[in-house]
């Protein structure tokens, strides 16, 4: 009898607080007010609810108790996701069509779409593999790269810093067994790709890589490069010894690690926690705005559960981190004009970047072939 009373006086002041709602200066025009919900769960930031609020929640859990339960935040999140990477798709394929241009890849394409709609966060994870293939070149002595596809051995796929990539090298071996592509092939285009659905530029993609055919050929580990190794001073030096070894300078460093605006670290993998931008499977130039932005301060409190020091932003409540490495690319004068300039200019860093990435997934190969094709006018 009390539960009766309770849901009938819920329910009465739950139309008064819904009327009242919509009709508040919050929410213009009367379907704003789930629009900015929705927009704002799609940022990782749900709006603060008051008391109206909550008790329409509260009445609408108790009025329609044979409703199927509302999406959770997180699928509401995948949903916005996949209608984001569905429209940038769309958008690159009318520009394509448009100049006349078809894809060899495009079948390849396509399934490594479906692959990544089951569950979009795996696009970050794309692109991650792709740069793990591809960035333990060597142009002294011509070794690593993208050219074998090295990183599906258990010797090279287990090492600390590819963890957490090894589901998505073995799913992606089933969308190998349906078409005539290696996996070196396929690690690049896999991350291109990614990038592209996710809103970011065009990669430019080339195939020919050969397959290594025995684990013997695997790179040793060392050659990734390292988020923290000690202090500023060492860890930009650390930073260029690594790209510069693979032949980058200083402005492609930094367009490349804008890479991390998409994505988020695992404890469980690396040591760090978090991501980088609320944007976590969308790219864009967030991360330089947030590393300019935002003051970050030390973060210990992983250290004691197995984690690492990272920094987060003040006042945030650990929502955001940037590891030891970012905050160099913030303090180094060099690194901080490149970016500020992409901070301010993200078109101008969709080109540097897609250029820099192009030039990482061919490190190492030869005799590559155009993908795409323009159709004589």
């Amino acid at each position: 009898k009390r539960r009766f009373v309770l849901s009938t006086l819920l329910v009465a002041q739950g139309v008064v607080a819904a009327s009242s709602f919509f009709a508040s200066p919050l929410v213009s025009p009367p379907l704003g007010g789930f629009r900015d919900c929705v927009m704002s769960l799609s940022e990782r930031h749900p709006p603060p609810l008051d008391r109206r609020g909550l008790l329409l929640l509260g009445t609408a859990a108790l009025v329609l108790p044979s409703q199927p339960p509302p999406a959770s935040a997180s699928d509401i999140q995948q949903a916005l996701n996949q209608a984001r990477m569905e429209k940038a798709l769309a958008t690159r394929r009318l520009e394509r069509f448009g100049r006349g241009e078809t894809r060899l890849s495009e079948p390849v394409r396509r399934e490594i779409e479906d692959f990544v709609m089951e569950d979009t966060w795996r696009a970050p994870t794309l692109v991650r593999l792709a740069f793990h293939s591809s960035g333990t070149y060597d142009k002294k002595s011509g070794t690593g790269g993208s050219q074998k596809g090295t990183i599906h051995y258990d010797r090279e796929l287990n090492q600390a810093d590819n963890k957490g990539l090894k589901n998505v090298v073995k799913a992606l071996d089933k969308i190998k067994s349906n078409h005539d592509i290696s996996r070196a092939d396929l690690y690049t285009l896999a991350g291109v790709h990614a990038i592209e659905m996710m809103g970011g530029p065009v990669v430019p993609w080339r195939w020919g890589r050969v397959d290594a055919t025995a684990p013997r050929e695997t790179i040793k580990e060392g050659r990734l490069p390292q988020p923290d190794m000690g202090d500023t001073p060492k860890t930009a030096a650390h930073i260029r010894q690594v790209f510069e070894r693979m032949g980058f300078n200083d402005q492609e460093m930094v367009a490349l690690i804008g890479a991390h605006t998409a994505g988020e670290c695992k404890k469980d993998n690396s040591g760090y926690e978090g991501p980088w931008t609320p944007t976590e499977v969308r790219f864009d130039n967030l991360y330089y705005t947030f590393l300019r932005k935002w003051k970050y301060k030390r973060d210990n409190r992983l250290t004691g559960r197995g984690g690492k020091m990272q920094f987060e932003v003040e006042g945030m409540n650990d929502d955001f981190m940037m590891l030891p490495a970012d905050i160099v690319f913030r303090d180094d004068p060099k690194f901080r004009v490149y970016v500020d300039a992409y901070a301010e200019d993200e078109a101008l860093w969709f080109r540097d970047f897609s250029a820099a990435f192009q030039k990482l997934t061919e490190l190492g190969t030869r005799d590559l072939k155009e993908d795409s094709v323009v159709a004589p006018s």
